[in-house]
């Protein structure tokens, strides 16, 4: 019995020394953590305010995403991405964002959040929703986290 003891002890210890959560998330408390959570909420307001330069301000110019294909004509870089932002978002209208953070990993200067993403807008008169799972990458730069790929 008294072996049975000292296992269990060892995990209580464990579990106490366990990281600090984001209350109502399953984040890992964390200033790298705080800090994408808040580029990712200042890229969801740009968005709804159809702020296409608060969107590029958040972007890093080595931005640089294959849109999920092998096809290179569909890849935006940070030159095209200047184009492509403003063109978009001149298009939609009354456009609602809701994302829900699943997981932030950072590795050094280089994190990754996975998301959820639903969406409300008006495109030509009708309405579109639109939900997906994403990923967004993220470089550390001296003024803080920029988006690499995922807008």
């Amino acid at each position: 019995m008294r072996h049975a003891v000292v296992p269990l002890l060892a995990l209580l210890a464990l579990a106490g020394c366990s990281a600090k959560r984001i209350p109502g998330t399953d984040l890992e408390d964390t200033g790298d953590t705080r800090a994408i959570i808040d580029v990712m909420a200042r890229y969801n307001a740009a968005l709804e305010a159809r702020d296409a330069n608060g969107i590029l301000a958040l972007v890093d110019p080595s931005f640089y995403d294959n849109a999920g294909t092998l096809i290179p004509d569909d890849d935006i870089d940070i030159q095209r991405l200047h184009t492509i932002i403003p063109q978009r978002l001149a298009r939609l209208n009354d456009m609602a964002v809701r994302i829900e953070i699943k997981t932030i990993t950072v590795n050094g200067d280089r994190a990754n959040a996975v998301y959820t993403w639903v969406s409300v807008y008006k495109l030509a008169g009708k309405t579109v929703t639109e939900s997906d799972i994403k990923r967004m990458d993220f470089k550390r730069e001296a003024d803080g986290w920029k988006i690499v790929s995922g807008v």
